[in-house]
């Protein structure tokens, strides 16, 4: 077929797109003109059998499937093995052989947003903030996005050498990462320096178990002390909804409604999460979010935020306020669909929905954010979409700012150019304010 070269063609020019939306995007305008000349099905079996490996047409048909749901269903509906789906909620602290690093595409170069502790990438000297030139000698700009997936992860190759720029330089300097297997815990904690005792407790994703791990280390950090508490959900994709209302439990009395799952089936009843057990910590709280805090993340911030419980440092957030459920696939008992069932709302009556979390304080890293809204062609739009303020939060920020010195360095040690959000988190807390200052909110 002749228009497989043409095809072929557009697609190495286009598919170098950071995100689905500008992948797919040009593809509608060369749909309109050719809609008449093509059979879909005739152009689909000639791709396959020609220009596909039969080990991979599985995968490559699979891979379609879920992109057509993705396009005319919504971005997080799709298929996927059981073995695999099993494995993704039911594991809390998976063992791994990637590099240990989470970073996004930006044109040319991959901004690294998370290094995670006592993985090979930081034991090689990556820094959040950093930007990756090129990796084992391919520059990011010639790769498409499933070949820097397949380097990063180092599922197949045992050193990855890194290009990469830092803070202001013009030379870029080359790291080498060494693969290991290693455990990244899913929650990390730890006491902060500074005048006052600043507790800070980082949750990197919301498996299964998550709230138990994250109670030891809250408790841990409450018997030295601290006079103010840090949750660090930065670039936390979510997970299971449980464990987010368990965690947000932990600063909320008994009996609290703390969010509520409506359904996009009209005759399937909303459900409410409503706080359990009293708080365990009752103290000055403030969330770090930003672009790649989502779903789970989302309703943990959110829902102490509304509930004026807490206060949102950094950037805004994903905008992911819908649930999914999995289950096997009727057909198939080796798939499952992993399926959106609805929308999460906050006790104050909206979901965040594409609209996300507005920060308290905005301190801004500029790590090449992306959201649903700018990430997916078709995203979900709920009806009721939210454009309202967001509630008001317990701390006036120019009441704590007047409080503060020139410097800021008697109050956070963190250095700023590698983490202003969090020095600028932990400069809030040991501030106080007027419904915080004593202790209690």
């Amino acid at each position: 077929n002749p228009l497989v070269g043409v095809f072929r063609k557009r697609n190495e020019e286009i598919f170098r797109g950071v995100t689905e939306k500008k992948d797919l995007t040009p593809w509608g305008s060369l749909f309109e003109e050719m809609r008449t000349q093509i059979s879909f099905i005739d152009l689909f079996h000639s791709l396959l059998e020609k220009n596909v490996a039969a080990a991979e047409k599985s995968a490559v048909i699979a891979s379609g499937i879920n992109g057509f749901v993705s396009i005319y269903k919504d971005p997080h509906t799709y298929l996927m093995p059981v073995a695999m789906y099993e494995e993704v909620v039911s594991i809390s602290e998976s063992r791994n052989t990637n590099a240990g690093f989470i970073a996004r595409r930006n044109q040319q170069e991959l901004i690294v947003r998370k290094v995670y502790e006592g993985s090979p990438a930081q034991m090689a000297g990556l820094k959040r903030g950093d930007r990756i030139l090129s990796l084992n000698g391919e520059k990011i700009s010639s790769l498409l996005n499933s070949r820097i997936n397949e380097l990063v992860r180092m599922k197949d190759i045992q050193r990855l050498g890194l290009k990469i720029l830092r803070n202001n330089e013009s030379e870029g300097k080359y790291l080498e990462i060494l693969r290991a297997e290693t455990v990244y815990p899913s929650v990390v904690s730890r006491l902060l320096e500074g005048q006052k005792r600043i507790g800070l407790v980082t949750i990197h994703k919301f498996s299964k178990n998550i709230c138990d791990l994250t109670r030891k280390h809250l408790i841990a950090l409450k018997e030295q002390n601290i006079q103010g508490l840090l949750l660090d959900l930065r670039d936390n994709p979510g997970g299971q909804v449980e464990e987010a209302a368990c965690i947000a439990n932990f600063f909320l009395a008994k009996g609290t409604i703390i969010f509520e799952t409506r359904y996009l089936d009209a005759s399937k009843p909303s459900e409410r999460y409503i706080a359990e057990n009293e708080p365990i910590f009752q103290g000055p709280l403030g969330i770090l979010i930003n672009s790649g805090s989502a779903s789970a993340s989302e309703i943990v911030a959110g829902a102490l935020r509304d509930l004026n419980r807490a206060k949102l440092i950094g950037e805004r957030t994903f905008g992911k306020g819908s649930f999914q459920d999995g289950r096997v696939w009727g057909p198939n008992s080796k798939i499952a669909l992993f399926e959106t069932q609805g929308f999460y709302y906050f006790p104050s009556g909206w979901t965040p929905q594409l609209s996300g979390l507005q920060p308290d304080v905005q301190v801004n890293f500029n790590l090449a954010d992306l959201r649903e809204e700018e990430l997916y062609l078709n995203p979900l739009v709920p009806t009721d979409s939210w454009s309202g303020p967001q509630t008001l939060s317990w701390l006036n920020e120019k009441e704590c700012d007047d409080a503060l010195p020139s410097s800021l360095m008697p109050f956070a040690s963190i250095n700023s150019a590698e983490d202003p959000q969090l020095q600028k988190a932990q400069v809030i807390i040991s501030c106080g304010g007027k419904n915080g200052r004593n202790g209690s909110l």
